[in-house]
């Protein structure tokens, strides 16, 4: 029977242990501690081993348990282990892959790549202000040696009781502890700098999944110095003639490689969730929190042009905002080695008012692969309400955008006739008139007084919000976004 033992500890080391299982290949993973046991969940095919092991007990483990197959997929900055691994492997003749992620260096002014965690330090001496350190409890007494560097620290390290006492031995006060689990977004890394005044931040060049993208985005947009320590044992998929072990850099290249060993089929079952996103009136502002976290994770980007350009992303960007266009972009991805795995489409205002969101929803749930989750947003109405006062729960809602006249005019009739506040999406100055006539023309008959709060450009630079007379509205002649109430005194 097939027995393969996981070095993990990493995120990856998690999702390959998962699949491994799920396929019935019996996996043992191997984590240094508690905290790594805890996101792990053993079942029949999957168990968990916790504790540090050095080069002999992994190779007195090794020939207890007959594996057939080692994998490591322990941090990029594990050397020690990784060698320890190596050498087990070379011992006891089994079959070794190792995963490493991908890494790419940015260029930036304010982006600076160390050798080691020693050339880190000696960079930080030339800086000044508070460092967020967020490279874990392994290399701490290094950073903490020098008290002028010390007290200068933020450390952001695991909610594990070994990482509290390692900040602890190396003389951290509780006020320079962040004790939290990731992966971190980039706004929650914008925030932490602003809330703690951080002047340089310190990261691994450990991968997206590692969080380096999120980190060095973050500093960089908040001004502030970045500080990357090279991983330099990061190489291509290639097969080691001396050591005769493989390195891959892409889960379907490993999964491939078991494969071969094993004579075993392999199936990784691919997923993406999909984001149908309101976005609000335009302004970033107005985006929600869960919008902008789910942004930050985000591996591309759909939406109208206007969209694309105020939102700030190093995620791939796609100016579609069509299923048509859409959706033959997330099949291929979903075919291909490294497909996305969060993908945000972009809807103005309020996925769920008046938005496309809805039956692009129902084609995306017919696609295997594909989970969708809908974010609300702030939609025209609710915004306008709040800017004039105007509760919109009793008002009669009527959308002239797009919609043929024949549809909408009986709607606006009978809710004028019943003298009912009345809420306008429109298309432009052109719908904005015709509503402003039929108004003229209505109030004079009735012996009304219709009135309309006109919205320009919400939330943008120049938007402006006036209550006016339907011969006010008339003289306006600026082409634009215009939403209105109509309401009567």
């Amino acid at each position: 029977m097939n027995r393969i033992l996981v070095f993990g500890g990493t995120s990856e080391g998690r999702k390959i242990a998962e699949t491994l299982s799920k396929n019935k290949v019996t996996v043992h993973v191997s984590v240094a501690t508690d905290y790594g046991k805890q996101v792990l969940e053993e079942n029949e095919n999957l168990k968990v081993l916790e504790g540090r092991l050095d080069f002999p007990a992994m190779k007195e483990l090794c020939l207890k348990e007959k594996y057939s197959l080692i994998v490591d997929a322990t941090h990029p900055f594990a050397k020690e282990v990784s060698e320890n691994i190596r050498k087990c492997s070379a011992e006891t003749k089994l079959p070794l892959i190792r995963f490493e992620r991908n890494t790419e260096n940015l260029e930036s002014q304010d982006l600076i790549y160390a050798e080691d965690v020693h050339h880190c330090v000696d960079i930080l001496s030339e800086t000044s202000g508070k460092i967020l350190l967020t490279t874990g409890s392994k290399d701490l007494k290094i950073f903490c040696e020098k008290p002028e560097i010390r007290e200068r620290i933020i450390a952001r390290v695991l909610p594990a009781m070994e990482s509290l006492r390692l900040c602890q031995e190396n003389n951290l006060e509780g006020k320079q502890i962040i004790a939290m689990q990731g992966p971190f977004s980039e706004s929650l890394n914008m925030n932490q700098i602003e809330e703690f005044g951080i002047s340089v931040l310190v990261t691994k060049e450990s991968g997206k999944a590692g969080g380096t993208d999120s980190k060095i985005s973050a500093a960089l947009k908040k001004g502030i110095k970045c500080i990357v320590i090279k991983n330099t044992s990061v190489g291509k998929t290639t097969e080691t003639k001396d050591d005769g072990y493989l390195k891959c850099s892409s889960l379907k290249e490993l999964y491939l490689q078991i494969e071969d060993k094993l004579k075993v089929k392999i199936f990784d079952s691919k997923s993406m969730t999909v984001h149908l996103m309101g976005i609000g009136m335009g302004n970033n502002k107005t985006l929600t929190l869960d919008a902008m976290e789910k942004i930050s994770k985000a591996d591309c980007l759909f939406g109208a042009e206007r969209m694309l350009e105020n939102i700030k992303s190093t995620a791939k960007k796609y100016p579609y905002y069509l299923s048509k266009d859409i959706i033959p972009v997330l099949q291929e991805s979903l075919e291909s080695t490294e497909p996305f795995e969060n993908a945000c489409i972009l809807f103005s205002g309020d996925s769920g008012f008046f938005s496309g969101a809805s039956k692009l929803q129902e084609e995306l749930k017919k696609i295997q692969g594909i989970i969708v989750n809908v974010i609300p947003g702030i939609s025209s109405m609710s915004y306008l309400s709040a800017k004039t006062g105007i509760p919109y729960q009793d008002a009669e809602i009527i959308s002239l955008h797009g919609i043929e006249r024949n549809v909408w005019l009986p709607k606006f009739q009978s809710a004028t006739s019943s003298s009912k506040k009345i809420f306008l999406l429109t298309s432009g100055i052109g719908d904005l008139h015709e509503v402003a006539n039929l108004i003229l023309d209505y109030n004079k008959k009735a012996n009304s007084k219709y009135k309309m709060a006109v919205g320009f450009n919400l939330s943008y630079e120049n938007e402006r919000i006036e209550i006016m007379e339907p011969e006010k509205v008339l003289t306006i002649t600026e082409e634009g976004l215009y939403s209105a109430f109509m309401i009567t005194e």
